[in-house]
């Protein structure tokens, strides 16, 4: 089961190109972001458009409104760091599209959920691309061992668990076992290079540096 939450706004293209991108299918769910007060009829329009498009797929595909009050910018992260949180299944954001007062909050809060979702994506309103990036853990704690490690592997990636080793003057086996609990934290990346392993540093690494 797949749940999309998305903001929305005049252009239902984003949220089609999410159901493109990524597939959808009965049992799945989409969820809309709307403030409570709607001015502009093409919001309403978009909206029909998706529930058209998502009855046309699949009758039992959930198509919700997600509404927030968008003149109270606490009450918006709570909100919606709590919608994330409850959703069920693969969940999807995108962090693009919809009123400028509610991407703010709803970025907050999917940041404030990353380990809870699965894919995040903008839509470029440049090449009108959907683009996938990855949610910075900022949640995560870290010892000073790790800490070293992070900063060695910003200073000499792409590395392997030998050179860290080598240049640190710590095990490899502690630093395989280091280097494992800061993957599960998407601090490191690791890519199969041949033979080897080429560990990386991510965005929520250098972040916890």
């Amino acid at each position: 089961m797949k749940t999309y939450i998305s903001l929305s706004g005049f252009d239902s293209s984003q949220i089609v190109s999410l159901i493109v991108k990524y597939g959808i299918e009965g049992g799945d769910c989409i969820i809309l972001i709307r403030p409570i007060e709607e001015k502009d009829p093409r919001g309403e329009q978009t909206v029909q458009a998706i529930r058209d498009l998502s009855r046309q797929i699949d009758s039992s595909i959930d198509l919700k409104i997600y509404r927030v009050n968008h003149q109270d910018f606490e009450g918006m992260v709570s909100s919606l760091k709590d919608l994330i949180e409850k959703a069920e299944g693969e969940i999807v954001v995108n962090l693009s599209g919809g009123p400028r007062e509610i991407f703010l909050p709803f970025t907050i809060a999917s940041i404030a959920c990353s380990s809870k979702i699965s894919r995040a994506t903008n839509y470029s309103d440049i090449d009108r691309r959907l683009n996938e990036f990855v949610l910075p853990n900022i949640s995560a704690e870290i010892e000073e061992k790790q800490r070293q490690i992070l900063l060695d592997i910003m200073n000499n990636q792409p590395t392997n668990i030998g050179d860290i080793a080598q240049r640190l003057s710590i095990s490899e086996s502690t630093i395989s076992r280091q280097v494992g609990r800061l993957v599960e934290l998407r601090a490191l990346c690791i890519v199969p290079k041949g033979k080897t392993k080429e560990i990386s540093i991510t965005l929520t690494g250098r972040l916890l540096i």
